[in-house]
């Protein structure tokens, strides 16, 4: 996180106590709405705003950290920009620091600096090979809410220390199942915009904006040859350029989420028969949201979706993906279920009668009585 982009603000007291601490405000309304809204003292940490404490107190405290604390592999700001963020936690007093960011550097940062707290992380995408050699710093968890038992083993294979592994699916999902549960089939296909704003040959994505370009430029050409009714899962990235993008390349009739509609496009998947997309996570929770999955492949390799060839087509040719698509269509979704029921467990463990905003809710109130 740059400097740049923290805002400041001063205080004469030190922060008020709280049982709960949630890092960072990104999913933070996920989490107080859903898997919160029955526990009270909880406070909202952002990490882009930092507040000055003008307070004997909170000074001496913060100078004898700056002098006690050692952190390794890390640039002198950020080292006092950790420390002040735990001497601010130490005054708030949390049970439970809890984050939707499972991969946010700070926090694991945090973790091994803060002691006897209960560090909870909650899996908020998929952490395939492109993702995890890009990591550079020690992850540490004292619980990951992970999507299934296949992360369990992509993180012990990656030396990603876990202490305990909870495979409940995804969070997002599951607030899904319980927001759109009767909705009935209006497209043929949904495909998953994994749009950015880059220019094609960007190394700094390890060249995967390229895949997905041309998985959108393959996906043009079958939908104008075939009358599919289709519903693009729009990502929001970019502002208009997004949409200006697929309105260039795709036909007059194709249908768009709102990104700025919630869970807008969970919604369209659940009203899709077969969702298609690169890498994205969306792609991977559609298991739990009565679609079918299918990732297109022109990667040459599994190093940006490592999953079962059931959910992979590896392109060569257009007539090959247009069968595979038909073929999908025409399976009724309780056999489609029924095929895949061996990998849910490993890739999206979601139980419908028990989901995850329950479990983990279960879980956060025994840590707190224990």
């Amino acid at each position: 996180m740059k400097l740049k982009n923290i805002k400041f603000f001063f205080q004469l007291f030190i922060p008020d106590k709280n049982k709960i601490l949630i890092l960072d405000k990104e999913g933070s309304e996920d989490l107080v709405q859903y898997v919160l809204s029955d526990v009270k003292n909880i406070k909202i940490y952002d990490l882009k705003r930092i507040t000055i404490y003008f307070n004997i107190t909170f000074i001496l405290k913060f100078l004898k950290n700056i002098l006690n604390i050692h952190i390794n592999n890390c640039s002198f700001i950020k080292k006092i920009y950790i420390i002040y963020i735990k001497t601010e936690i130490e005054f708030i007093d949390p049970q439970i620091i809890i984050t939707y960011n499972d991969d946010n550097s700070i926090y694991h940062s945090l973790s091994y600096v803060i002691k006897n707290r209960t560090f909870i992380a909650i899996q908020n995408g998929l952490r395939e090979k492109f993702i995890r050699d890009r990591i550079e710093f020690k992850i540490n968890h004292d619980y990951l809410y992970c999507f299934g038992l296949n992360d369990r083993e992509k993180n012990i294979s990656t030396n990603w220390l876990v202490k305990n592994h909870r495979p409940v699916g995804s969070l997002r999902a599951g607030i899904a199942i319980t927001k759109f549960n009767s909705l009935k089939k209006k497209y043929d296909i949904c495909l998953i915009s994994e749009y950015e704003p880059r220019k094609r040959n960007d190394p700094d994505n390890h060249h995967w904006n390229d895949h997905w370009l041309l998985v959108t430029e393959i996906m043009s050409e079958l939908f104008k040859k075939r009358n599919y009714q289709i519903i693009i899962a729009l990502n929001g990235h970019g502002g208009t350029r997004e949409l200006d993008y697929f309105q260039s390349i795709l036909p007059l009739n194709v249908a768009y989420t709102n990104p700025n509609i919630e869970l807008d496009s969970y919604r369209a998947i659940m009203e899709s028969n077969v969702t298609v997309g690169f890498c994205s996570t969306l792609l991977l929770e559609s298991l739990a949201l009565n679609s079918k999955a299918l990732q297109i492949n022109t990667a040459q390799d599994n190093s940006y979706f490592q999953f079962d060839s059931k959910f992979i087509h590896e392109y060569s040719q257009i007539n090959n993906l247009e069968k595979r698509i038909d073929e999908l269509m025409s399976i009724p979704y309780d056999s489609y279920r029924k095929s895949i029921k061996n990998f849910i467990p490993k890739y999206m463990n979601i139980d419908e009668n028990n989901l995850p905003q329950s479990q983990i809710n279960q879980n956060i109130k025994e840590i707190l009585l224990s």
